[in-house]
């Protein structure tokens, strides 16, 4: 299992592809460059798999998730 990482991701599919960080803030800085404002977007911090099954796939599941949320970019102040 992979170490603790952050992910974001579009609100309405189910796949985390906008960034990909270690922590919270870098996360959605890094989604933020990709959106406009009034866009949202979901994180979630999450373990995926390495199970040799895996290696080269497009797609790899997590095993765990926590701290999701949803947030909407805004203009900066």
């Amino acid at each position: 299992m992979t170490p603790w990482t952050w992910y974001a991701g579009y609100p309405d599919e189910d796949v985390y592809d906008l960034a990909e960080e270690d922590t919270r803030e870098k996360v959605i800085e890094a989604a933020m460059r990709h959106l406009s404002v009034g866009d949202q977007f979901r994180i979630i911090e999450a373990r995926s798999s390495t199970a040799k099954e895996y290696e080269g796939a497009d797609f790899i599941p997590f095993l765990r998730t926590r701290n999701a949320e949803i947030i909407e970019v805004v203009e900066p102040s």
